[in-house]
């Protein structure tokens, strides 16, 4: 059986692979050794031999030396290899397609990064140490040979048997690993799902009785009995393993003598090398769960970086000046489908016909569900069309070229996030930041200070406002804001429709706005109206289309 942990430690120590194997041995040997001189003393107590002494000492300092070499380089290039698989997760993350990565999810990720790299982490330590314990377990079995082929031959038939019979056991083990680390991620499932939905839990009594019975309890439940079964299952093989030793002392004790002229000095040096090996024979017993963990967790790792392989957008061909001076910006027949995991169109919006300005400001406008959002993300570039295109004073953004048409825009959507610093912002100005949060009426809540926000354990509708002081910054031709009007206050409300964004569309920004508030909408130069995914009323500059 393939230990994917020893791969992945000597294919992620580089240079240091050889000298960690080669320290390894040596621990292992030197290990041995000690066996040896013990037993060559304990033959005569009477007197004291200077040249057992020194070999005595030098083993056990090349010992303290191997082992603490091995493990600490073992450990230290792991743990860089780990990081560097961090950072590459988090690379592929970055450039893998928004509907893909909302399909992963995050919690997901998150515990596929943390959980997994601890279990690998903490497993190579377990491994260094079994490496040593098998090299010295080679030696001693061939001191046994040496002594006595009968005896090594006695060895080697009880612990095949052993070892046939623990193997066996190991599979059993294994898919109960699987079966309940499903269980586990439909936990953290849940456990995203209220999270998320706190309020909505915290409203419903009996939402939060169903969720918490019908699928935290069962969940627990379920994995609970799948983990007793395994552990079960782990302690069974570990007692057998044990067993096992105790026949090898049994048959090297009572049958031995019975099947092989052994003198008694030999039988008492067998006995004590066996005797001797029992630690290192436990120890094996006793990595060998954690390793199987640690092989499954770098499945795991592996498997996360498959899908975000898979999720991957097209190769980008940077072009700075690509669209440059654009004036116009438009969707032509453009059409998204959301589908389910067969395949099957769900929702969808389209097909889209028309045109943004720069220098004109466009609400976007329908109830709930009518595919504003999804609009917004097709539009932006964040998802990519089924069918249709986007377009740039008429010339279609390729997808490949997303990057540079994303980089037109400054979005604020309803699911924004707000980071304590403003990364991508370079030699920026604290007191223009500060001028902002006053003009916004935030500054008595928070402050601009060494790079960062002080605070931002604040209301939605104030973290909507420090969102919006961000798009400002950004200074993008083009805006989109989601919602930003809402749960603002009247003063506030009034100030966003009549100074920010008519500041915006006299700065020659393409301004496009989600809204509900009907009484500001003579302040848009276009208006589109969306039901069921379809436009059904555009109009503009005193014109009026009907789809």
């Amino acid at each position: 059986m393939k230990v994917k942990l020893i791969s992945f430690v000597f294919s992620e120590t580089g240079f240091r692979r050889n000298r960690i194997i080669l320290t390894m041995m040596l621990a292992g040997i030197t290990n041995g050794m000690v066996m040896l001189i013990i037993n060559d003393v304990s033959k005569d107590f009477n007197e004291i031999n200077l040249r057992n002494i020194l070999l005595f000492a030098l083993c056990i300092g090349a010992f303290v030396f191997c082992r603490k070499y091995s493990e600490y380089h073992a450990q230290s290039g792991v743990q860089q290899a780990i990081s560097n698989k961090h950072l590459t997760l988090i690379d592929k993350l970055r450039k893998s397609e928004l509907v893909h990565y909302e399909k992963i999810g995050k919690m997901s990720i998150i515990t596929n990064i943390t959980d997994n790299s601890q279990i690998i982490y903490e497993s190579t330590r377990l491994m260094v140490h079994s490496m040593t314990a098998s090299i010295m377990l080679l030696f001693s079995f061939g001191y046994i040979a040496y002594l006595s082929l009968a005896a090594f031959a006695m060895c080697v038939v009880i612990l095949g048997i052993g070892i046939v019979i623990y193997k066996h056991g190991q599979k059993d083990i294994i898919r109960l690993y699987h079966e309940f680390q499903e269980k586990d991620q439909l936990f953290f499932e849940s456990l995203n799902h209220f999270l998320d939905g706190f309020k909505e839990i915290k409203i419903n009594l009996k939402r939060s009785d169903d969720i918490y019975q019908n699928e935290f309890s069962r969940n627990i439940d379920d994995s609970l009995v799948l983990k007793f079964q395994s552990e079960k299952k782990v302690v069974s093989n570990m007692v057998f393993g044990q067993t096992m030793f105790f026949l090898l002392m049994a048959g090297i004790v009572f049958l031995l003598p019975q099947i092989d002229d052994v003198e008694s000095e030999t039988m008492m040096s067998i006995t004590a090398i066996v005797l001797f090996i029992s630690g290192a024979i436990g120890l094996l017993i006793e990595s060998i769960p954690m390793i199987i963990k640690a092989d499954m967790a770098l499945d795991n790792l592996v498997h996360l970086e498959t899908k975000l392989d898979e999720s991957k957008e097209p190769d980008q061909h940077a072009c700075s000046d690509l669209y440059k001076d654009f004036k116009e910006l438009s969707l032509d027949e453009l059409h998204y489908d959301y589908v389910n995991a067969q395949g099957q169109a769900m929702f969808g919006i389209g097909p889209m016909h028309f045109a943004l300005k720069r220098g004109e400001i466009t609400f976007i406008v329908g109830g709930n569900g009518s595919g504003k959002t999804t609009l917004l993300k097709n539009l932006t570039g964040l998802y990519s069309p089924k069918s249709g295109h986007i377009k740039v004073d008429n010339k279609i953004v390729e997808v490949s070229n997303y990057n540079d048409f994303r980089s037109l825009l400054s979005i604020v959507l309803t699911d924004f996030h707000l980071f304590d610093k403003l990364y991508g912002l370079d030699h920026l100005d604290g007191k223009k930041v500060n001028e902002l949060l006053k003009k916004l009426q935030v500054d008595h809540k928070t402050r601009f200070e060494n790079g960062r926000f002080t605070n931002l354990d604040l209301s939605t509708g104030q973290r909507k406002r420090i969102a919006l002081i961000v798009a400002l910054l950004e200074d993008k031709p083009v805006v989109v804001f989601d919602e930003v009007a809402a749960d603002q206050d009247p003063e506030f409300r009034d100030f966003y429709y009549h100074d920010i964004l008519p500041e915006l569309k006299k700065a020659n920004k393409m301004v496009l706005v989600v809204s509900h508030d009907d009484r500001y909408f003579d302040v848009a130069d276009t208006l589109i109206k969306l039901e069921y995914g379809k436009i059904v009323k555009l109009e503009g500059n005193g014109d009026k289309q009907h789809d």
